[in-house]
């Protein structure tokens, strides 16, 4: 089964916000949450938490990587319940600190208010990207448990971005797998966006597939569940061959313009899909990493 609203997804665990923007939450003793999203929604995942947690409040704030989508509303959050304690990795960590990066996932989340008419949102009162404070740093193994019967263990992941951590809950075979194992469009398109490194990304993606998984929760579009796992990892692992082997083509018949391959990727990959889609901006940067990424990795194969 393909879960493509938001709301209960298995016992205690929750999907809120948006599908192409959620925040999970997994219930109990002490709720945590995981990702918190574009700022635009902050308000939305405010209301689902107050109508799923009643007056009780979440205990920790999961994000499994620094990028604008995926900590926007994390202020707004912390401002309201001021005792729920945010975690990242120890990298994404430095990297939050970095007023750069705060200038840029601020500019980033202002430019997605486009998105609000494609997913039918209305917003009155738009926030803006606020820095927020870190509690917690975690790493390969460590876990948190909100519950006696629960428990989250922290994996590094590495090649979407070098911060990247995912989340397995063993005791419901569940994934939270953010972009690790690509984010499919409205086509079925897997986008696998390895950005910093292709070999890593390749180890990380066999990582999380050699778990044991029921469901997988991806970082956009909604979640994977029972006989629908395993054909959405082969496909996410297809794609994303089939993507390397597009780009080393392009790259040779280009000259290696990184330029050019960008838009002959865009003119398949991204501007004949219908929305609602990643916003121009985010996925240019994107597409200019991915297409680097693999630049690199011919330069280094043919100068082994």
């Amino acid at each position: 089964m393909i879960i493509f609203e938001t709301g209960k997804i298995s016992e205690n665990i929750y999907m809120l916000g948006h599908p192409v923007s959620p925040m999970y939450l997994v219930d109990g003793q002490q709720p945590i949450v995981i990702d918190t999203g574009f700022t635009f929604m902050t308000d939305i995942y405010l209301k689902d938490l107050k109508q799923t947690l009643g007056n009780r409040r979440p205990a920790y704030c999961l994000i499994t990587h620094a990028h604008f989508d995926h900590c926007g509303s994390t202020a707004g959050l912390k401002k309201h319940f001021p005792d729920m304690q945010v975690a990242v990795s120890e990298l994404a960590r430095t990297i939050l600190l970095r007023p750069s990066v705060i200038k840029t996932i601020r500019n980033l989340n202002q430019s997605v208010g486009s998105m609000c008419h494609d997913l039918g949102i209305q917003v009155p009162n738009p926030r803006v990207f606020e820095p927020f404070d870190i509690d917690i740093t975690l790493c390969e193994g460590d876990v948190l448990r909100p519950s006696d019967q629960l428990s989250i263990q922290a994996l590094e992941t590495p090649g979407h971005t070098w911060d990247m951590l995912t989340f397995y809950l063993p005791e419901q075979r569940m994934l939270f797998a953010s972009e690790v194992l690509g984010i499919p469009d409205a086509t079925g398109y897997i986008e696998v966006s390895c950005l910093v490194d292709y070999d890593q990304h390749v180890a990380s993606m066999k990582k999380l597939v050699d778990l044991d998984i029921d469901f997988i929760c991806l970082g956009h579009r909604g979640v994977y569940t029972g006989l629908d796992v395993a054909p959405y990892v082969e496909k996410a692992m297809g794609d994303f061959n089939d993507f390397y082997k597009t780009v080393c083509r392009f790259l040779a018949e280009e000259n290696g313009d990184i330029n050019r391959v960008m838009q002959r990727v865009r003119e398949y990959e991204y501007d004949p899909k219908p929305k609602p889609r990643h916003p121009e901006l985010a996925y240019l940067l994107n597409l200019e990493a991915r297409v680097k990424v693999i630049a690199k990795k011919i330069y280094n194969s043919a100068h082994e």
